[in-house]
């Protein structure tokens, strides 16, 4: 079992794994949940860009962030089903780079229902070790890349005289 001091040098270093990586955490942008949204959500994911609301006929009813900032939530109500005039609510919540890491199917019909969901979600979530194993294979990815870009610059050797 993890001590209290273990958890707090792991998410020290995570904070700070996430910031040699240039990635920032979520943070209060505006009372607004919309622009919230918006804002924490812009350049990780179009998800909450203004286009992209108006195309699904969207609308952010509520946000915020959870897990140490690392997780930006929003409850939206959305035309699930536009050939019955159909508003449904949905609970989706991004991890630090943007990516969805909810369930994107759980319809609900009120707003307190998908915000239940969403707790109850966000209640088993380990943020933390999400973002680490996140930011582990990006690096190898980003080495494997690395790898490859400085393989390709090698001149050719020379073939032996004989």
């Amino acid at each position: 079992m993890k001590t209290k001091t273990s958890n707090a040098t792991t998410t020290a270093r995570t904070l700070a794994a996430l910031n040699a990586n240039g990635t920032r955490l979520f943070r209060c942008e505006s009372c607004d949940p919309e622009s919230d949204a918006e804002r924490n959500l812009s350049g990780r994911t179009h998800y909450a860009d203004a286009d992209t609301l108006k195309y699904f006929k969207t609308r952010i009813l509520n946000a915020g962030r959870a897990g140490s900032d690392l997780v930006f939530w929003l409850v939206e109500s959305v035309n699930s089903r536009p050939d019955h005039g159909g508003y449904n609510k949905r609970a989706v919540a991004f991890d630090v780079f943007g990516a969805v890491i909810t369930e994107r199917d759980q319809w609900h019909r009120t707003t307190d229902q998908a915000e239940k969901a969403l707790a109850a979600f966000l209640a088993t979530f380990d943020a933390a070790a999400h973002t680490r194993d996140e930011l582990r294979a990006r690096a190898r990815r980003d080495m494997e890349t690395a790898r490859r870009t400085l393989a390709a610059l090698r001149p050719a050797r020379k073939p032996a005289a004989h």
